[in-house]
């Protein structure tokens, strides 16, 4: 069909003879004065022009190569558009049509609350002590201050009551407190490296955490006893998550790496047995704009 509508409306290139005059090709024609055009020319071409520009200008994710994707993944990628841009409170600043110009497709994180409304303030659209009131803080105390690791924390969450505190630390421990007298009720250990994510179940009956050491460890609220040792990410962990409500006993575990990929590890509500063999997705495109995922919630 498509050849016949080559021929019919006469859309491939006229052939020029020795005198200088036009005269129309045929689809046969145009194959036959092409022979050396193999059937996947364009393929390579494609494959060619992808190679050039990740060493022109490599893309977010390297082993991914495609020409559909987006951003820092795309074949009409620049050098200027590739690097992280710089996105500062006169940025904010800058009205345009009325409002505040977009912020860039190319920028990492998104803006700090600060920033955009310090930026308000510069153009008079918003006074600063209305935006941040006095009396905010004044009812905010210190009610405890416990000392009860060895090295600094970067992780702290609660347990499904709010009557547990649960808090990670470069020390490899994961400590359990009471939330109403500050009393350390356990410590889970097991790891061999910094803490770098926590997260609780929905049933209130696991914690996970995971370490510098690419491994995601799981203990019991009930018995603090180690339920699983989770290996899957071939770089650190970025974040860690319990899915709530499945199928039936059916739950998940989802971790995220530094190394583009998102694991989910299925277990058993009412055994707490965890399987052996992780669901591994790869994120190719990486549209977020950085190799390290973030797993924000379900």
């Amino acid at each position: 069909m498509l050849r016949q509508e080559l021929n019919e409306y006469k859309l491939l290139p006229n052939r020029l003879d020795w005198q200088g005059n036009e005269h129309s090709r045929t689809y046969e024609e145009m194959v036959s004065a092409n022979k050396c055009v193999a059937p996947d020319h364009l393929l390579k071409l494609c494959q060619s022009l992808t190679t050039f520009l990740d060493n022109h200008s490599p893309a977010n994710l390297s082993r991914a190569s495609s020409l559909l994707g987006l951003v820092k993944q795309s074949t009409l990628r620049t050098d200027k558009g590739h690097r992280n841009a710089q996105w500062s409170q006169k940025s904010f600043a800058t009205l345009q049509r009325g409002r505040p110009p977009e912020v860039p497709v190319t920028r990492r994180n998104p803006p700090f609350v600060v920033d955009v409304h310090q930026g308000k303030h510069l153009t008079g659209a918003m006074q600063f002590a209305s935006a941040f009131p006095v009396t905010m803080y004044q009812q905010i105390k210190m009610q405890r201050r416990i000392l009860g690791h060895l090295s600094s924390v970067y992780c702290v969450a609660f347990d499904r009551t709010g009557q547990r505190i649960f808090t990670g630390s470069d020390d490899c421990l994961v400590k359990i407190w009471s939330a109403l007298d500050g009393r350390l009720l356990a410590t889970l250990r097991g790891h061999s490296a910094e803490i770098s994510e926590l997260t609780v179940n929905y049933e209130n009956t696991l914690i996970a955490a995971a370490s510098c050491e690419k491994i995601i460890r799981v203990w019991s609220l009930r018995t603090c006893a180690p339920v699983a040792v989770l290996q899957g990410h071939s770089v650190s962990v970025t974040s860690l998550l319990f899915s709530p409500l499945v199928k039936g006993s059916v739950r998940y575990l989802v971790s995220t790496g530094g190394d583009a990929t998102v694991c989910l590890w299925q277990w058993n509500v009412d055994t707490l047995q965890f399987k052996s063999e992780d669901v591994e997705e790869e994120d190719p495109s990486s549209a977020i704009g950085m190799r390290g995922l973030l797993l924000k919630s379900f």
